[in-house]
């Protein structure tokens, strides 16, 4: 049974796999439209009588910005893929920044790119205007974005909370120690040492009578 899982663990290089063509199809697809993107706006700046559209400056800042969340979600993509493999498969020789050591981290960066695609999102209601009641619909995004942070927040407290214990111990302990210390030097210095009480009266004065 255990040389059985532990075969089943290259299972994980079908997911592995699959985030890493969706990461690259993030990257290469996202790659292109911000090219296209970029080539088309500068036509309608150069050349604004060919008919081509000149969005405005807000709706240019928030399509640049979507591109942006999208290579985002791709290197997230990318990292959890090696991460995985580097969990359950051999690790891999890289730098420390992508060096994955529980699925902990693999959720945090999840974590992070909700909370990027959120906020892109109310940016593009604000720029394009795709929404009446816009407070409404940034209340909506906040809420889960707050719920995020005090998930993440309660978690690190949670994974830190052993550590402020030991520290704490090691604390009290050395106090007692110090405290210890302290309550046997007044005993010490009450007993006179062998050594201490021996007086030095000098030398025998001869006393006989003449």
């Amino acid at each position: 049974m255990a040389k059985l899982l532990l075969k089943s663990r290259n299972l994980i290089l079908v997911p592995i796999l699959g985030l890493a063509l969706a990461a690259a199809s993030f990257f290469v697809f996202g790659g292109i439209g911000l090219i296209k993107l970029l080539y088309e706006s500068l036509l309608a700046a150069l050349n604004p009588a060919q008919g081509v559209t000149n969005m405005s400056h807000g709706q240019f800042v928030y399509q640049v910005v979507e591109y942006v969340h999208t290579f985002l979600i791709g290197t997230v993509l990318y990292i959890t893929a090696v991460g995985l493999y580097q969990l359950f498969v051999k690790e891999i020789d890289f730098p420390a920044w992508l060096k994955v050591e529980s699925t902990e981290e693999l959720e945090t960066n999840l974590i992070g790119v909700t909370v990027v695609v959120l906020a892109v999102n109310f940016m593009g209601a604000f720029f394009v205007g795709t929404t009446d009641n816009l407070l409404q619909y940034g209340a909506g995004i906040a809420l889960p974005i707050a719920a995020l942070g005090l998930f993440v927040g309660l978690r690190a407290w949670a994974a830190n909370l052993p550590k402020r214990s030991a520290g704490k111990e090691a604390r009290h302990e050395a106090a007692s120690a110090r405290h210890g210390a302290a309550a046997s030097e007044p005993a010490d210095q009450a007993t006179p040492r062998p050594e201490e009480s021996r007086q030095t009266y000098g030398p025998a004065k001869d006393l006989t009578f003449m």
